[in-house]
């Protein structure tokens, strides 16, 4: 082995043509979980207006005991989703 420096093979000096590399680029968290969350709070909604009145709660009461848990819930299935779709979107 030479005491110098030497060049690694994926050193730009001396290539003659280009090459192509596969660049992988990972899908970005955020978007997933909020798209789920304001999907769980639509769905929340929806059911809280639609669904039948409890006796003892007023109106904005039902609909923040539904629609928060069902945001909540939301972003966490968009958090599933993000993992399935880097885990599967590998390039192998």
């Amino acid at each position: 082995m030479t005491g110098g420096w030497v060049r690694p093979p994926w050193h730009p000096w001396g290539v003659t043509s280009p090459q192509r590399r596969p660049v992988h680029r990972r899908p970005r968290l955020l978007p997933f979980l909020l798209t789920g969350a304001v999907i769980g709070l639509i769905i929340g909604t929806f059911l809280a207006v639609t669904g039948p009145d409890a006796p003892t709660a007023s109106a904005s009461q039902e609909l923040i005991a539904v629609a928060g848990p069902g945001g909540l819930l939301g972003g966490l299935l968009g958090g599933v989703v993000y993992l399935l779709v880097e885990r599967y979107s590998t390039r192998r």
